[in-house]
């Protein structure tokens, strides 16, 4: 995921960075883990509030992307992969957004955020909300564990006793959106058009669809993303 540039729109990218402006509020003078930090926007968005920054990736070109990119006296990159990365108790806070429905075992996955962030420190996931399972062979080839509501948080009561599954919805109704995005073209249509189309901005712009809030309500039904925030707990 690029950054947009001026005069562009993403409406992925959009929703994905509210997220890491989300999870600012817990990074203040903290040690920050971005589990899957990809080109790594992210990271900079948390290191603005953040002690130091880490982010991993499994995928060279996208850590070479970052250093290029992005720099910073508390910021720092590295290739690793997320379901073999190895650390403990050397976090106060680790995020994982559009991550975690990529990998084979989301337990393993988890345990391993646990392991590397420090007692009562905190771990941010979001993961797209997957209201209807798409046929076999019919979805996104490379997410290997989607997740609705209910398995999410089966998922995450299973490793906390201390988290809150919120949403990533959007900010207002909009009569529009909720017509458009029933015909089942909307989404090729959206991933056709570049992010310099006139077309594109502008339908954004009249859908409001790169404006998003935190849903706290109606959760499995309205959120895009769902949105966790756990405290770890480990044995002493």
């Amino acid at each position: 995921m690029i950054p947009t540039a001026e005069g562009e729109v993403s409406l992925v990218f959009s929703r994905h960075q509210f997220a890491y402006r989300f999870a600012q509020q817990f990074v203040d003078g903290k040690d920050v883990l971005d589990i899957g930090c990809g080109a790594g926007y992210g990271c900079k968005i948390l290191a603005e509030r953040a002690r130091h920054v880490l982010g991993i990736d499994h995928d060279g070109d996208a850590i070479a992307y970052c250093r290029n990119h992005y720099g910073g006296a508390n910021l720092e990159f590295r290739k690793a992969d997320a379901t073999t990365f190895d650390s403990e108790d050397e976090f106060d806070v680790a995020v994982s957004f559009q991550v975690i429905e990529h990998v084979r075992d989301p337990g393993a996955f988890v345990q391993r955020m646990k392991r590397a962030v420090k007692h009562g420190g905190v771990i941010v996931i979001t993961t797209p909300n997957v209201k209807i399972f798409p046929r076999h062979g019919a979805g996104n080839p490379f997410h290997l564990s989607e997740m609705n509501h209910e398995q999410f948080t089966a998922l995450l009561s299973r490793h906390f006793g201390d988290y809150q599954i919120l949403g990533i919805g959007y900010l207002t109704r909009n009569w529009l959106r909720s017509l458009v995005q029933r015909f089942p073209l909307y989404r090729k249509i959206g991933l056709l058009l570049k992010r310099s189309s006139r077309i594109k901005k502008v339908a954004a712009r009249a859908m409001e669809a790169t404006k998003f809030a935190v849903l706290e309500e109606k959760i499995a039904e309205n959120a895009i993303d769902l949105l966790a925030v756990c405290r770890n707990e480990k044995m002493k």
